[in-house]
């Protein structure tokens, strides 16, 4: 399996978090790429990578981004929401990647949003997440100012520090300024999400892997991970090891590798007793 970097590329060099900075290292090119493709184009090309859900569950993006009404078959307008309350225990990959490479999630949500004809975008981001927030607040400004935007609108949100925000319909009716708890399911969020409107909600991670699909190429970015799920995750190690950090690794990295060639092994020599994994099962 290779071992390329796909979402914080050029981070340990660069500072990312500046719009001159991401664009010397190709940034945005993959976002002007896609807005020369028709939408079903785009929608085609995240289907064929099968770049599959990063918070956990594993869905398609492509398939989510299919079950979207097209306009003339909407009553209103579409949205794009990024479920950026990491709630999870001893998760904090999400937290890295707005504070290290925050132009890369926005290019990624852009790119989205031209997939399903929106023009408003909402990051809700978790409220305890303060320098966070302020980083992706400043490279939302920066990219504004810049013209990156075009005809869309990005707003970030801050959430008020319930841990049930992070279920995808209970984050909806808090950005929404209801109490946060979840909905009744169907009607599913892409038929009708915020203000009951077709909605796309992904995970923070999944929407930075969306450039480099488009800027490696499908071919190229199928070469990563296995054939099953393919592309790299950040995976949030935490514990009692040697080196806890976030880890960007292909899928299907083992826990093993994981743990003992990036994480040193456990602290102080002692044997391995435990393991709790994040995500849910498939």
């Amino acid at each position: 399996m290779a071992s390329e970097l796909t979402v914080l590329a050029g981070a340990d060099e660069r500072d990312l978090t500046r719009l001159d900075e991401y664009r010397a290292v190709g940034g945005y090119a993959a976002l002007e790429g896609a807005r020369g493709l028709p939408p079903q184009s785009v929608i085609d090309q995240i289907n064929e990578a099968e770049l599959r859900g990063r918070g956990g569950a594993g869905f398609p993006m492509g398939r989510k981004l299919s079950l979207v009404p097209p306009p003339e078959r909407r009553p209103g307008p579409a949205y794009v929401v990024v479920n950026a309350d990491e709630s999870e225990p001893g998760a904090f990959k999400d937290r890295e990647i707005m504070r290290r490479v925050p132009h890369c999630l926005i290019e990624g949500c852009l790119i989205a949003a031209h997939a399903i004809h929106a023009k408003s975008i909402f990051i809700y981001i978790r409220g305890e997440y303060l320098a966070e927030f302020l980083v992706l607040e400043a490279a939302v400004e920066e990219a504004r100012l810049a013209g990156v935007f075009g005809d869309v609108d990005v707003l970030v949100h801050r959430g008020a520090g319930a841990y049930i925000c992070g279920e995808e319909s209970a984050l909806l009716e808090s950005l929404e300024g209801q109490r946060g708890q979840p909905r009744p399911r169907p009607p599913f969020p892409p038929v009708a999400g915020l203000y009951m409107q077709p909605t796309l909600i992904n995970n923070v991670q999944t929407l930075a892997s969306v450039p480099a699909i488009f800027q490696m190429g499908v071919a190229r970015y199928k070469e990563l991970g296995v054939e099953s799920a393919p592309g790299t995750v950040v995976y949030s190690l935490s514990g009692n090891v040697n080196r806890p950090g976030n880890y960007e690794l292909p899928l299907g990295t083992t826990l093993r590798e994981l743990i003992f060639e990036h994480g040193h092994g456990v602290a102080e020599g002692r044997a391995l007793k435990a393991i709790i994994p994040g995500g849910r099962p498939r």
